[in-house]
């Protein structure tokens, strides 16, 4: 199919559209599981964005994308009922492969849509709604902290104490927090005083997680973030991106030998938010906090391992982790690793090739003279979402994330297909 519709903003009857964009978008800060089932306002909402794009004839994507999937899903879902059940001795659960095939299914769909929000220039509508909602969230989490409100408690705190918004984990919900500080860190104009203080707010939501690994996916981006700010990629050397990754990596060592000092800081933080007591031990026993606290990752990692080292190749498919891991480990969980997960279930080559069409999208993001400044900010925040999933992909799965397909989405149409969009 071809990618050379006008831009929607030349379209009389765009604003319906773009509410829809803007309320999905704000969703996207809300899951939940239902009969099984994890469920997000904005699954609904995306629906009506994919009828309504059908219906102005503006929904498209390259046909090399849809056969793809097509031949995908074919193969997987015969692998995944007929041949794995066989080899591993295990009886086929045609539901649970149903139900993580519409996982993809659904992701896929947001892809599509990620793919058409950027060809219709709608970037922006989506940014907004998105960094809006996650702010008033953390706001709300934040509120209850000082102030408990007996209903809004029970929702948005796990375990009476962990911040999780209106997600259903709370490591997952520091992520798309994380991706709204990216959001506040480039996005312009933006007054500076609710710049602060909108980033503080999500700070300050990300400890109330009691999120680790989330603390360390903010000190990454964080240097990452720096560095490009100070190097300025398109007119760097070799010798200046080698001194500020030192001075970057040099800040990221000494930093937490000098929090050591600072009990009564700790204290007092430990005193307003407990929860902070699981990422304080960062700090100061940084091996006990990856390895003990309840994190257990050693342990997934180690019986995912052993899955790809039984079918390193094709993986085991969709529907069948849970019982083939329970030959290896008793009460198994999935893999909290995005890339052992994917390697597990689709193969180590599939995978692979996967991460590299992923990397392919991220790296030749560029700004461009022919772009509007606005076409290249967005395209820049797309990026560190992007970036911000594949680190926090380490600790967490996200194959099935909204947020990182419809993003994925954006950024292909951005680095691959806007060229051909132009010389139309």
């Amino acid at each position: 199919m071809a990618t050379n519709s006008l831009p929607l903003e030349r379209k009389r009857d765009a604003s319906f559209l773009i509410i829809m964009v803007f309320v999905m978008s704000f969703f996207l800060n809300q899951s939940n599981v239902l009969f099984g089932i994890n469920l997000s306002l904005s699954d609904f909402i995306v629906v009506g964005v994919l009828i309504s794009l059908i219906m102005k004839q503006e929904l498209e994507l390259p046909l090399t994308h849809i056969l793809v999937f097509s031949t995908f899903s074919i193969v997987i879902l015969f692998y995944s009922l007929f041949i794995i059940p066989n080899q591993y001795m295990i009886v086929a659960n045609p539901l649970a492969t149903l139900i993580d095939y519409t996982k993809l299914l659904v992701v896929f769909l947001y892809y599509t849509i990620g793919f058409n929000l950027s060809r219709l220039k709608l970037t922006t509508f989506f940014l907004r709604g998105f960094v809006i909602g996650a702010v008033g969230i953390g706001f709300i989490g934040i509120l209850i902290s000082f102030v408990p409100i007996p209903y809004l408690s029970s929702i948005m705190l796990f375990g009476e104490s962990r911040l999780i918004g209106f997600m259903n984990d709370p490591n997952f919900f520091a992520v798309i927090q994380c991706c709204a500080l990216s959001i506040l860190l480039r996005i312009k104009p933006l007054n500076s005083v609710i710049r602060i203080g909108a980033i503080g707010i999500i700070l300050l939501s990300i400890i109330s997680s009691g999120s680790k690994s989330a603390v360390i996916l903010v000190f990454l981006y964080g240097g990452y973030f720096l560095i490009a700010k100070a190097v300025k990629l398109k007119r760097t050397t070799p010798l200046r991106a080698g001194g500020s990754l030192i001075l970057i990596l040099g800040l990221l060592a000494i930093v937490p030998n000098i929090l050591t000092y600072t009990d009564e800081l700790m204290a007092i933080i430990v005193n307003r938010f407990p929860i902070f007591s699981r990422v304080e031990l960062l700090f100061t026993d940084f091996s006990s906090a990856v390895s003990d606290g309840g994190s257990g990752r050693a342990q997934v990692w180690e019986t995912a391992m052993h899955i790809i080292n039984s079918a390193p190749f094709l993986g085991i498919g969709l529907g069948n982790y849970i019982p083939i891991a329970e030959q290896f480990v008793h009460n198994p969980n999935v893999a909290h690793n995005t890339y052992l997960q994917l390697s597990a279930e689709w193969g180590i080559v599939l995978t692979v090739l996967f991460f590299i069409y992923v990397g392919s999208a991220l790296f030749e993001a560029r700004p461009s003279l022919l772009e509007s400044n606005q076409e290249n900010q967005n395209r820049q925040i797309i990026r560190d979402i992007l970036i911000i999933f594949l680190i926090a992909s380490v600790s967490i799965s996200l194959n099935n994330a909204r947020i990182f397909w419809l993003v994925l989405g954006m950024s292909v149409f951005q680095t691959k297909y806007t060229h051909s969009l132009k010389e139309s």
